[in-house]
């Protein structure tokens, strides 16, 4: 598998960066600030990292999120902050959205500006992604589907009333989804061989992976990548496959009208009752009732 890292360049003097997709992730737009529309592959459905910071919409579809050390299934709408050097993917069969990206570093001219003070702490917490939801997330959504409308002062005015809105943002309305933050690996060999094993992971969870296979794919020895796997992810290799077949069960309990035991063989387990045992050690609840809980609930 051929590795991508996402390089984001930002147009000479603009602040910022807005781009769109639909359906597939990998078929990106992005919007310069005369409205023009320059499409490029992108490397959202691969685990990656980057220096800029990105602002994420979500406006349709549900999938897996995997941010830091966080696993989680998304739903639109789903806004998150992503900080710089955190890696992330957005997996999912088809679901469309947005982006901002930019790149204020700790010696930008920007916080030179006495107005800026006040998003530190906002930046401070992106280290560890961050979600929001309410209000604040339906009005910044729509802030940000109206940028491409825009251009010179205005459009800079709606990026930094987007920034205000998140700095403002009630506690009740959004949370940090990673339990750390993630500094920018200083050998990139090894970011590459992790990321070449968690992509072959992503793409075969359901199947009965051989470990030794995977430590194979990354270039790695058995224990430089153990010690590496947690150091990137914040999990170790039978954490992670672990929750990323969990989520993928709990998106299937709500979303397929399968049995439990189709369920489980389907996200990768070979044996029901260890998944029940994994799945009750995860969500504190069986399968079964977690299926009735959530069904019970409204769907957007």
């Amino acid at each position: 598998m051929k590795v991508t890292t996402e390089q984001i360049k930002l147009l000479p003097n603009e602040s910022f960066r807005v781009i769109r997709w639909n359906d597939n992730v990998r078929d990106v737009d992005f919007i310069d600030a005369e409205g023009g529309i320059h499409p490029f592959r992108g490397t959202g459905d691969t685990w990656h990292s980057h220096s800029e910071m990105e602002l994420v919409l979500v406006t349709r579809g549900t999938g897996t999120r995997f941010l830091g050390d966080s696993i989680a299934p998304f739903k639109a709408v789903d806004l998150v902050l992503v900080g710089s050097n955190l890696p992330h993917h957005w997996q999912g069969d088809s679901f469309s959205g947005h982006g901002l990206q930019f790149d204020f570093g700790h010696e930008h001219p920007f916080w030179k500006l006495k107005e800026t003070h006040a998003l530190r702490t906002l930046w401070t917490n992106a280290q560890r992604g961050i979600q929001f939801t309410g209000d604040p997330a339906m009005k910044v959504a729509e802030l940000i589907k109206s940028i491409p409308q825009h251009d010179g002062i205005g459009r800079f005015g709606l990026f930094m009333l987007i920034l205000e809105k998140l700095e403002k943002a009630p506690q009740k309305t959004w949370k940090l989804l990673s339990r750390k933050s993630f500094t920018p690996s200083q050998d990139q060999s090894s970011y590459k061989g992790i990321q070449k094993a968690i992509n072959l992971l992503l793409n075969n969870f359901q199947e009965e992976l051989n470990f030794g296979e995977v430590v194979k794919e990354s270039g790695m020895s058995k224990a430089t990548f153990e010690r590496q796997f947690k150091k990137h992810t914040g999990k170790t290799f039978t954490q992670f496959i672990t929750e990323v077949r969990i989520d993928h069960a709990s998106r299937l309990l709500v979303e397929s009208n399968q049995t439990i035991s189709e369920i489980a063989f389907a996200s990768g387990f070979n044996n029901l009752s260890h998944f029940n045992h994994k799945f009750a050690e995860i969500h504190n609840e069986s399968p079964r009732a977690f299926r009735k809980r959530m069904k019970k609930q409204p769907r957007l």
